[in-house]
């Protein structure tokens, strides 16, 4: 019964939600972005963020964007797995962020510029699964072939004795009640300068300050079988304990075979009662970030930047925790990579501007908050008494991950300009990395939108993003006893619709 634990961790812990870009960081920044989608070597306001080092080309003055993007993602669980009524079953989730909003300063003074920026830099959104999750449900229906096998021996022994099979054994289905609820926000305020060191090349040096909160509030209660006896009519509904319990006032049975379903019995009310978790994680981090610009001419722009490793360690902060996953004060690592941004910008004509990105992320070098367990499922403590063991993503990442993009705007007149954009991201994971509470998948991402210059202090941009995720077939193994294995296969599916708007303006 030690997968029931198993069954407490995946409903009631999450990872953070993913909204785009990284495998745990947002790279969605700007209205700008999301009609482009490839902004790595702007020298508008949002380079701020997409490129410090640009905001050397900016005139003199004051610099601001404000932008807000509503997010909607579909993601898509089914499993083969024998032992779920109604196999194979498809778990239909919905993430939903429609407050997303990203906000930049900048000042230029001649050769220097200081800049600001506030964006959610990780998470910003969660995930709503009405139906459950296989993770919630595998552990429970597998009551039913669990206990069939404990109890056919017994059937099997009485009507060797008697002739009679009592069929307490014929366990004909399950129930339970699984509700969760989390969030996950890493906010991020930046603080960079930037430097002409002549009209061609800029550099420039900053910091964004993370500050991370998860929430996790949920409940398992109501965990029932459909029995051959007592408990509800018609259907013989009751808890698994109480049905052990039944079996073992038949008169008939010896004392030892009386114990050992009263044992069981009491296990199983430990490990399928109403359990509940209220826990909150909290922590911050600093990002090292760096860049450089190279303004080759009118036509050609190229830029690099450099974002470092951010340790993140969030502690628990918690009011209930019956599944013992939350102890209170507790510290665990939730990392943001550091990536490697290269951009270049061209304008072959002065109407068209034509932009390529690529992003490389640093993936293994991070811990995302994958750590070890024991037999029970229950989180492995290091020796320091308040931290827990984790696991280096070098088990869970083949390759580090990466994105190829590709953006091109039209002036049609001065005033209004439309623009399109592709991306492609490649995860670089395996197998072991996905689970039905955090999974990544390669995509392919389409987006357009336009651009309008109220002169010139002020533009607005808005833009739609479409990102088509390959789905991923997964094999996987339920160990229903130490003897016994059952194969299945877990098919992941997503879908992300954006829409974004945002306004630029200078003084």
């Amino acid at each position: 019964m030690k997968k029931l634990n198993l069954l407490l961790l995946t409903i009631l812990v999450s990872s953070p939600v993913l909204i785009a870009g990284g495998l745990v960081t947002n790279t969605n920044q700007s209205a700008a972005w999301a009609r482009l989608l490839s902004r790595h070597a702007s020298y508008g306001v949002d380079a701020v963020y997409f490129n410090p080092a640009g905001l050397a080309l900016l005139g003199n003055g004051l610099h601001l964007s404000i932008s807000n993007q509503s997010i909607f993602q579909t993601q898509q669980i089914t499993s083969s797995y024998p032992y779920i009524t109604g196999t194979p079953k498809m778990y239909e989730g919905t993430v939903t962020a429609p407050v997303f909003p990203s906000i930049y300063v900048a000042y230029k003074m001649d050769k220097w510029a200081f800049s600001a920026g506030v964006n959610v830099i990780g998470g910003g959104g969660g995930a709503d699964f009405t139906g459950g999750l296989p993770s919630f449900e595998i552990p429970v229906a597998s009551l039913v072939p669990m206990l069939y096998g404990s109890l056919r021996p017994l059937d099997l022994a009485i009507e060797e004795g008697t002739g009679w099979d009592p069929g307490y054994s014929n366990i004909t289905g399950y129930d339970m009640n699984a509700a969760f609820n989390g969030t996950s926000m890493y906010l991020g305020y930046q603080l960079g300068a930037t430097y002409a060191i002549n009209d061609m090349i800029s550099v420039a040096i900053g910091a964004r300050y993370v500050m991370a909160t998860n929430t996790y509030e949920g409940s398992l209660t109501g965990i029932t079988i459909d029995a051959p006896y007592g408990g509800t009519a018609p259907d013989g509904t009751q808890t698994p304990g109480d049905y052990l319990r039944r079996v073992a006032t038949n008169p008939a049975l010896p004392a030892e075979v009386v114990a050992g379903l009263t044992a069981n019995a009491d296990i199983l009310d430990a490990k399928t009662g109403d359990a509940y978790l209220d826990a909150v994680q909290k922590g911050s981090g600093i990002t090292p970030i760096v860049g450089l610009n190279i303004h080759l001419s009118d036509m050609l722009n190229v830029a690099i930047r450099y974002e470092h490793h951010t340790k993140l360690e969030l502690t628990n902060e918690t009011e209930v925790d019956d599944v013992n996953m939350f102890p209170d004060g507790a510290k665990s690592r939730a990392d943001l990579p550091g990536m490697i941004s290269l951009g270049a910008q061209l304008k072959p004509i002065p109407k068209l501007t034509a932009n390529l990105g690529f992003t490389y992320y640093l993936d293994k070098s991070a811990y995302y908050g994958n750590v070890e367990t024991d037999a029970d499922g229950l989180p492995v403590m290091a020796e320091d008494g308040i931290s827990f063991v984790q696991i280096n993503n070098k088990s869970t990442i083949d390759n580090n991950m990466f994105e190829i993009s590709a953006g091109v705007e039209y002036m049609i007149i001065d005033m209004v300009g439309i623009s399109a954009g592709y991306s492609l991201s490649n995860v670089g994971i395996n197998d072991q990395y996905q689970s039905d509470l955090s999974f990544s998948l390669n995509t392919n991402s389409v987006g357009g939108g336009f651009v309008i210059n109220l002169g010139k202090k002020l533009a607005i941009n808005a833009g739609v993003v479409y990102v088509m995720y390959q789905d991923s077939d997964v094999d996987e193994a339920y160990d229903l006893t130490d003897e016994i294995s059952v194969p299945y296969t877990t098919n992941y599916l997503k879908n992300t619709m954006i829409y974004a708007i945002g306004v630029d303006i200078s003084l």
